[in-house]
């Protein structure tokens, strides 16, 4: 019998038996595979999305907690410095600006110009930048208002214009107005603007009687504001006269924009997501404590309203109560937490966070947005899987066909793309990433021969890949100190063990020729996460670091300059870097340092065997732009051991996830102090590396220890 027959009958019962026995037995398994996965994906969707929904709330409410006391201590100092100039006697300034002068167009002062911060739709919906000037106020009067009773106060507020101007840097972005609105109808407002209606009364406005109550929180519910007709709210407090009669109100109003469309919260939730802020507080009607909203969502649509309309009180609900009442109770007790309710008729995820003692951030998103990537998948899959079964009832009766004519026809391509597989892969093996191979078939050899030709490129870019990293980890390895400096009374070592081919671990001895010598600077970072982004961030951070102490400045000032520049090329990345920065002198026995969010450095002292620890107060780099940081000073004396580390040391685990600590830590410095500072660096990461074993580092480890002989 010939080989296309014997080939003939082997195919036709290799392949068409274990597929018909396969197509039976695989259809259950598939449905199977695809319960579990949409089950698995299911939770794993939930877990994710509660985890990190979770930490954008408590992220948010920090945020907010931040915003609303700095708003309420600029109002404060604003209070105070209105009734101060309520009680003296001021003469009428050469200049008044009231709101006709800036709608008119005549008159403006000189520093008037169109803001992009305070704007208005119009009624035909577009957008209309308000010119302002923040040099001065406008006053505007009441109906009715007796404009010589008046003209006295406006004497007195006009002092206010660079105060105001002060207090409202501090508010840059988010609040829209400064306004005092005194009872005899004078209304000024800050900065100076020709919006304001001419029918406008702030008496008759809610948030100026709710004010007068002084009811003992400042915030008033959203209201619509006639100058930019957007959804504000107003931080506001009495303000009394020196007989103790109240004046008046003076306020901060706020867009809600600013509360409800921070970048953070952009980024991060689901599109049907629904924005919440609330205050806890005792419905008028029940007497029962409720979640009444303060700003929401919908409030930060800036379409076109009428101030005169009234924006009525609303609270937060739920059709789950008892689930409802455990969420105030809660917020009552000042914990965030997460739950599951019903919204709108909709079964809904509520994540909430507080935002200050009554105050509280609710994120609300439906459990259909969260799950759709799962319906989706599903319907997907299940459309694949009746694909694949019709496919195979053709299949089948081709495959027959198909067989026969490859026993007759092309049985003798079937050792020659093998044959040619063969050599391709001697090729390779060889190291010859250009080999290929020439298997132009369209059957499972061509496959075969596809996959072939790409694994050499592939090979080749990944050993591309790891030479780059190879040299990148040489590089990096350049930037730390080629040897430990030379000083004379201090004995000083250091070390860095990256987990990855590159870290995100810093320390460096920098140059102080220039004060003179006997003095030594140490420096000890590290940077948020590891690896490449870690690692080009730290030399980054070193290379403002050492350029900065090339110039005069104490190291608090080091810190600050540097920090400027970090924040300027990391800014909203989320990446930052801790720091100890210390400068020893030799000649004074002292040690002046900074830590900016750093752990504190270990002191050790042999004589009294005690540890201490040099603290103080200050933000990582790359953060916030403007931070000052505290330079702290001590004496230092001969057995001193200063010790200066990362958290990789302390918080590394071994197999039953427990922690290195400081303890053992400490322990280590106590039994080798006897011996030179290399030792020690060398004991600790031994005794690291021992700990954990034999599971892999997670984290960078670097090490500084510095001992005194003078």
């Amino acid at each position: 019998m010939r080989y296309r027959w014997k080939l003939l009958i082997l195919l036709l019962i290799i392949s068409l038996l274990p597929i018909l026995v396969m197509r039976t037995f695989g259809m259950r398994i598939v449905r199977h595979v695809k319960d579990i996965f949409i089950s698995q994906t299911h939770d794993n969707l939930i877990g994710n999305a509660e985890s990190r929904l979770q930490l954008i709330a408590d992220a948010y409410s920090l945020v907010l907690w931040k915003g609303r006391e700095q708003v309420e201590a600029v109002l404060l100092a604003q209070v105070l410095q209105t009734e101060t100039i309520l009680g003296v006697d001021a003469p009428m300034p050469s200049k008044v600006y009231f709101a006709d002068d800036f709608r008119a167009g005549t008159h403006l002062p000189d520093d008037a110009f169109p803001s992009s911060f305070h704007f208005r739709y119009g009624r035909g919906g577009q957008i209309g930048s308000l010119n302002v000037s923040f040099g001065n106020q406008v006053f505007k009067l009441a109906p009715g208002t007796d404009g010589e009773v008046a003209a006295a106060d406006i004497a007195r507020l006009s002092k206010m214009n660079t105060t105001l101007k002060k207090l409202s840097k501090r508010l840059e972005s988010i609040a829209f107005w400064h306004t005092t609105s005194l009872k005899n109808g004078l209304y000024s407002s800050y900065p100076g603007h020709g919006g304001i209606p001419r029918g406008f009364d702030p008496r008759q406005q809610p948030w100026f009687k709710l004010a007068l109550e002084d009811i003992g929180h400042p915030w008033s519910t959203p209201f619509v504001d006639p100058v930019t007709r957007q959804v504000v709210i107003a931080a506001s407090m009495p303000v009394r006269r020196p007989d103790g009669e109240i004046a008046g109100v003076t306020s901060i109003v706020v867009p809600i924009g600013s509360l409800l469309e921070h970048p953070l919260l952009a980024r991060n939730i689901p599109p049907a997501s629904r924005l919440f802020m609330s205050y806890l507080t005792k419905q008028k009607e029940s007497g029962q404590m409720g979640a009444l909203i303060v700003a929401r969502d919908e409030h930060t649509d800036v379409r076109h309203r009428s101030w005169r309309v009234q924006i009525e009180p609303d609270w937060l609900v739920s059709e789950d109560k008892e689930e409802f009442q455990a969420m105030l109770g809660d917020i009552e007790a000042g914990k965030s937490n997460i739950r599951r309710m019903r919204f709108e008729n909709c079964d809904c995820l509520w994540v909430y966070g507080q935002a200050s003692n009554q105050a509280f951030f609710v994120l609300i998103t439906p459990y259909e947005e969260i799950l759709k990537p799962v319906q989706q998948a599903a319907s997907l899959i299940q459309g694949r899987i009746d694909s694949w079964i019709q496919l195979t009832r053709y299949g089948l009766s081709g495959l027959v066909i198909f067989i026969i004519v490859l026993a007759l026809v092309f049985s003798r391509t079937v050792t020659k793309p093998v044959w040619a597989l063969v050599e391709g892969a001697k090729q390779l093996a060889a190291g010859n990433f250009d080999t290929r191979v020439d298997i132009r078939s369209r059957d499972e050899f061509g496959m075969m021969g596809k996959v072939f030709n790409s694994m050499g490129p592939e090979l080749k870019e990944k050993r591309m890949m790891r030479q780059s990293l190879e040299i990148a980890r040489e590089v990096q390895r350049k930037l730390l100190p080629k040897s430990e400096p030379v000083i004379s009374g201090l004995d000083v070592a250091g070390s860095s063990i990256y987990c990855d081919q590159t870290g995100g671990d810093y320390y460096d001895f920098i140059d102080t020729a220039q004060y003179g010598n006997g003095r030594l600077a140490v420096v000890v970072g590290d940077v948020s996460g590891h690896g490449i982004p870690s690692a080009l961030l730290m030399t980054t951070a070193r290379a403002f670091l050492r350029q900065r102490a090339a110039m005069p400045g104490d190291i608090g000032q080091i810190l600050a300059d540097a920090n400027v520049q970090l924040v300027r090329d990391i800014e909203d990345s989320g990446s930052f870097i801790t720091l100890f920065y210390s400068v020893f002198d030799v000649n004074r026995k002292s040690i002046s340092w900074v830590r900016a969010g750093h752990d504190p450095a270990l002191v050790y002292d042999t004589a009294s065997k005690t540890f201490d620890e040099l603290g103080g107060q200050g933000l990582p780099l790359g953060i916030f732009r403007e931070v000052d940081f505290e330079m702290q000073q001590r004496q230092i004396s001969a057995g001193q051991i200063f010790i200066i580390g990362t958290d990789g040391i302390w918080e590394a685990c071994n197999q039953r996830r427990e922690m290195f600590g400081k303890e053992k830590f400490r322990h280590i410095i106590r039994e080798n102090a006897d011996k030179p500072a290399q030792t020690i660096v060398t004991a600790i990461i031994d005794a690291v590396t021992a700990f954990r074993q034999p599971l892999k580092q997670e984290d960078d480890i670097t090490l500084v220890v510095v001992k005194v002989e003078i």
